[in-house]
């Protein structure tokens, strides 16, 4: 309950300042005489105080992504919002009026109840034609899950199978089943390879992605405790991203990245076609990794095969998706020379770890979905840039259960052990990461702000040439609160 308040207090401080608008403005209207003109300034004030309220919204950054699903939702909301205002508006009771702030719950709760059927319908109905159109499709349809990493393997995937193949692939983070059926809606029919990205809150998102998909390859990219709030145990989350292998049928491929112990857990239990990429076990081998400031390359070998990729990016992590991205595309009749000779032009998808300068700062952004597993590879990887200050700016994991205080705390004292200096976001989350920071007894210098914005202000008065800066989460600002 305590965290629920305190991340509903702007809303809260929201409804406080619309009342406040309407009241003051309503009692103020009293005063008016004529009938036809209070009504009249009445409505005015309602539109106004709508209008300030807006601002204040916008303003206090709880902006949202206006879908054609939230559209519909807001035109019935207003409309009994409105209805409220016009059934009180001719009451004698002033604070009766002036209360229909207080009411919006009470609207947002009937708009859910009307249109949820009609949604539930409307989704059905979509969700049924993408997979009819799936079905039609001659195409290989691949499946990539895990906690981290499934995009940026999709977009090296892709850039592979390309060379070679006419392909389909689900944009940005476009992995639940309404996002596929979106994806489907570009597709021309002449596709020969489909690359899904398929996404996990809770406990069976996976197996309804595969009964929609019908992946005839599997990919499991790593499994890091993320989102343990929603499946409740690191076990549970084990055994729903291992849906996708036991979907796939045995004569089938599934690729594991086996650098992730959990991931090879689930490659032993596999039985049936199986390919494992790793550095010291699988079907393909990860060898002579060399990482400098200016990009990274490595050998994969399979068998006496072995290729020699170089990439633009930096660090171990980039080095396994590609490898595991690569390996794929051979087992699917990609030539070996098209990978390397392509692998050049690859670049990182936008906040995983990537890397631009500023000022004579080298600023690394890894600031999308930070986790345990991703956090320590992005740490170590800041070594291999220059001799400057090593400085993290960090909010803190969420979603993590009861082992968020642990695994914040462990991050704090990667952190203590890597950089010189920590800019560490408020919030109980920063807290945590804080006491680690602390309990590490390393010379690690920290400064508190309030938000990313704050945090903005503060790089340009404490960064200095040659510094490297690591921005490692940038939370939704309820969390900060």
């Amino acid at each position: 309950m305590d965290e629920y308040l305190c991340r509903a207090k702007r809303k809260i401080t929201f409804c406080l300042v619309s009342f406040l608008l309407m009241g003051v403005g309503g009692f103020s209207l009293t005063f008016v005489h004529s009938r036809a003109l209070y009504l009249t300034l009445l409505i005015a004030l309602f539109a106004l105080s709508g209008l300030l309220a807006w601002g204040l919204y916008e303003k206090m950054h709880m902006s949202m992504n206006y879908t054609n699903r939230l559209m519909r939702f807001l035109v019935l909301n207003t409309a009994l919002y409105t209805l409220l205002f016009f059934a009180f508006i001719f009451t004698k009771h002033l604070a009766l009026w002036c209360a229909t702030p207080f009411l919006a719950p009470v609207c947002l709760l009937l708009s859910a109840v009307v249109s949820n059927p009609l949604e539930k319908r409307n989704n059905r109905h979509y969700l049924l034609k993408a997979k009819e159109r799936l079905r039609e499709m001659p195409a290989i349809k691949i499946g990539i899950t895990g906690s981290y990493a499934k995009t940026s393997v999709k977009n090296a995937l892709t850039h592979f199978l390309s060379q070679k193949y006419k392909t389909l692939v689900t944009p940005a983070n476009y992995n639940t089943p309404l996002g596929i059926a979106k994806t489907l809606q570009e597709a021309t029919g002449n596709e020969e390879i489909c690359v899904f990205e398929m996404g996990a809150r809770r406990k069976g998102d996976i197996r309804e992605l595969c009964e929609m998909i019908s992946p005839t390859v599997g990919v499991l990219t790593g499994i890091a405790p993320q989102h343990l709030e929603t499946f409740g145990s690191q076990e549970v989350l084990l055994k729903e991203k291992g849906e996708l292998a036991r979907f796939v049928p045995s004569n089938d491929m599934v690729f594991y990245n086996l650098t992730d112990p959990l991931v090879s857990t689930l490659y032993r239990e596999r039985i049936g076609k199986k390919i494992g990429v790793g550095f010291v076990e699988g079907e393909y081998l990860i060898q002579q990794v060399e990482i400098t400031s200016g990009g990274s390359s490595f050998s994969l070998v399979h068998g006496k095969d072995r290729l020699r990729i170089s990439l633009k990016s930096v660090g171990k992590a980039c080095v396994i998706n590609v490898a595991l991205a690569a390996a794929i595309a051979l087992e699917l009749g990609v030539p070996a020379n098209r990978i390397e000779e392509s692998a050049r032009e690859l670049t990182g998808a936008p906040h995983r770890f990537e890397v631009m300068e500023s000022g004579g700062v080298t600023v690394i952004d890894d600031s999308y979905n930070i986790n345990p597993i991703g956090a320590a590879v992005a740490l170590d990887t800041l070594c291999y840039f220059g001799e400057g200050r090593k400085v993290v700016y960090c909010s803190g994991m969420v979603e993590l259960g009861k082992e968020e205080e642990k695994c914040n705390l462990e991050l704090g004292k990667k952190i203590a052990e890597c950089c010189s200096l920590a800019i560490v976001a408020e919030g109980r989350y920063g807290d945590m990461v804080e006491r680690g920071i602390k309990r590490a007894n390393c010379a690690c210098k920290i400064m508190r702000v309030k938000n990313t914005e704050e945090a903005s202000l503060l790089f340009k008065k404490v960064l200095k040439r040659g510094d490297v800066l690591l921005i490692m989460s940038d939370l939704p600002r309820d969390y900060l609160v």
